[in-house]
């Protein structure tokens, strides 16, 4: 397990300071074999694209990828995911994780030991950009729910964690042990990374600065999942005396790995030799300075393949070049994926990312938006699914309970769809606390 693991790293590591000529026939060579693997072995995407009279053998060129039709969150979501996984899989080795659902849809992913491994070799690349130490420690927030179809949802994470601990000292901070445990944990495990949200981080700063505790101190804070502003980089630098450094992904495409920022700060280098990554304005690609939407496709995970997948950010390209000497493309700005804490009458906070596991789970609900009116209110928005009915509307209440005080008023508005905003995503936790 570990010689894959340090197989996949030894290529990553090499292919960082590649010409750019050279990522992009890596990037072909790549593309070229999981989009013939997924006609050949994934259901869907034989029928997708023989729908659309495309076929890999028309894949030339990486210009030519736009040949190919796009993949909707709607549509991945919409889609068994025994119809979305390869037939090669061997469910006894994997685990299926639900996003995030930060943009109101979530969708299941299946990875399996060879995914897994690319993906501590992944971030192993950047942890040592940042001067990581195989004996130094590291805590993570854990929030994307992770199921297996053969082992019970602890035995899966356990195995998760174990893919993960093999980069080195790691230790997992669940957003649903609450702010407080948090704290213990990392005052306990004083790792030299800590890998989090910025919303998260902002909370534990804020606790920390009203405590006047200067106790937690990593030499690294590595941010993922939501917009990084300046501000916030500033509030945590001060805060915890650290180098902050901003990560951009995708968990239906790479997990905290299509993007990342390098010593130099100077945008954030696209892994080229992992995904690939158009920018696209009315289906063609925008130039640098411009701003447009993501569509992305992982070059490693075979188990569940994702290919031209519209992510719902927008984002902008840069056309410089990085003093750090790689050649991977950079991006100037990424918009999107805004989320608050809730913050309950007696101070308590509930982590977004621990309602949308909630909610994505309950039956009939399509997207959904969650918005603190008050202190005492919350509206619950709910675009409802196939199989709505009055149950959806019992479990909504019955999560609702148990993630809120019975202080809170709750009032449940149920709509048939979402206004459509081209380039927007809904932002689906809001506070006006």
């Amino acid at each position: 397990m570990f010689a894959r693991f340090f197989w996949y790293w030894l290529q990553l590591h090499s292919s960082q300071w590649l010409p750019i000529q050279e990522l992009e026939k890596i990037q072909l060579k790549k593309l070229k074999k999981i989009t013939s693997y997924s006609y050949d072995k994934v259901p869907f995407y034989r029928k997708y694209y023989d729908q659309h009279g495309v076929h890999p053998n028309d894949l030339k060129s990486l210009e030519d990828i736009r040949k190919f039709p796009i993949i909707t969150k709607e549509l991945a979501r919409d889609t068994p995911l025994e119809e979305r996984m390869s037939v090669d899989v061997n469910l006894s080795q994997c685990v299926t994780r639900k996003t995030s659902g930060s943009t109101g849809i979530p969708v299941s992913i299946l990875d399996d030991k060879h995914s897994l491994s690319y993906v501590d070799a992944y971030l192993f690349r950047r942890y040592l950009e940042y001067g990581y130490k195989l004996w130094e420690k590291i805590c993570r927030t854990d929030t994307h729910p992770i199921e297996s179809p053969t082992q019970t949802t602890r035995r899966a994470r356990h195995t998760l964690s174990k893919q993960t601990e093999r980069t080195g000292r790691f230790r997992s901070l669940p957003l649903e042990d609450g702010i407080e445990k948090n704290i213990e944990t990392i005052k306990k495990e004083r790792p030299q990374i800590l890998m989090a949200y910025p919303s998260y981080l902002r909370v534990l700063a804020k606790v920390l600065h009203d405590r006047q505790d200067n106790s937690i101190r990593p030499r690294i804070i590595m941010t993922h999942g939501e917009v990084l502003d300046e501000s916030s980089r500033a509030l945590f630098n001060s805060t915890f005396n650290s180098q902050v450094y901003n990560g951009y992904g995708c968990i239906e495409v790479a997990p905290r790995g299509m993007a990342w920022e390098c010593k130099k700060r100077s945008g954030l280098h696209i892994n080229s030799d992992l995904v690939l990554l158009e920018v696209l304005k009315d289906g063609e690609s925008v130039s640098p300075g411009e701003r447009g939407e993501v569509v992305a496709t992982s070059l490693f995970r075979f188990s569940t393949p994702m290919i031209r997948y519209r992510v719902g950010d927008i984002c902008t390209l840069s056309d410089d070049k990085c003093a750090c000497g790689r050649e991977m493309p950079l991006i100037k700005n990424i918009d999107g994926r805004l989320v608050d804490f809730i913050e309950l009458p007696d101070g308590n906070q509930i982590a977004p990312y621990t309602i949308m596991s909630l909610f994505q789970n309950i039956p009939g609900i399509g997207k959904f938006q969650i918005i603190q009116e008050t202190q005492n209110k919350i509206v619950a928005k709910i675009e409802k699914s196939k199989d709505f009915d009055q149950t959806t509307i019992t479990n909504i209440k019955d999560v609702c309970s148990k993630l809120f005080s019975s202080d809170i008023q709750l009032e449940i508005d149920t709509i048939e769809q979402f206004p459509i905003e081209i380039g927007k995503k809904i932002r689906v936790i809001t506070s006006r606390v």
